[in-house]
């Protein structure tokens, strides 16, 4: 990824800088995406259909700006486990990893182990884990909850699946997704799992 970025920032052909950057995930590179699309207009013009592509694309991800590492993580609340609706901005002045998840997605399940690890490891730093689940079935969430030892306070869904709000709200289109939070509530992270993710917590709060 580092080689491809600085190709994207350094070819001239803005032709193949265009098939170079979409290589690239929009998500982790919103600036350069913003930046190679202010080049594109001003090298071909704004109706050209190179152009017209590259605007569509960036419409379609307008929702990533919001969530850009660097931006204040956008507050939500959901209702928990007991039907109680929690405030995610009341976890400021905590380092927080928001983690998007569901019982019947495999790839979060097994990451689900590092998760609690790296908590029961740097709770006591400040560090906490908020969980929005993107379940429908109440009974399978809490199961998975339980089964997966997720011991964290923080665990709230919609139940509506892909309509959960505050999945539209931060851009996720797929899961496992997370965002790393500071304790001004800024993202100055995303999709850090295993080894990376406790590198991040442990650079941040020590080892």
């Amino acid at each position: 990824p580092d080689y491809l970025q600085n190709f994207v920032d350094t070819v001239k052909s803005p032709y193949v800088g265009y098939l170079a950057i979409n290589n690239l995930k929009v998500d982790d590179n919103f600036d350069r995406y913003e930046k190679f699309g202010k080049r594109l207009q001003n090298e071909l013009g704004g109706n050209a259909p190179l152009v017209q592509e590259f605007n569509q694309i960036m419409k379609a991800n307008a929702s990533v700006k919001k969530t850009s590492i660097g931006s204040e993580a956008p507050d939500f609340a959901l209702a928990n486990t007991d039907g109680k609706e929690v405030k995610f901005s009341d976890l400021r002045g905590k380092l927080v990893l928001l983690d998007f998840w569901a019982s019947w997605c495999r790839p979060c399940r097994k990451e689900n182990p590092n998760v609690v690890r790296i908590y029961e490891k740097y709770k006591s730093k400040g560090f906490e884990v908020f969980s929005v689940s993107l379940d429908r079935s109440k009974d399978k969430w809490m199961q998975a909850i339980q089964k997966d030892k997720l011991t964290w306070d923080g665990h709230v869904s919609a139940l509506q699946q892909w309509k959960c709000p505050v999945a539209a709200q931060y851009g996720v289109k797929s899961i496992p997704k997370t965002f790393l939070i500071d304790k001004e509530g800024k993202i100055i992270a995303k999709n850090l799992r295993g080894p990376a993710l406790e590198k991040k917590v442990s650079e941040i709060l020590g080892s």
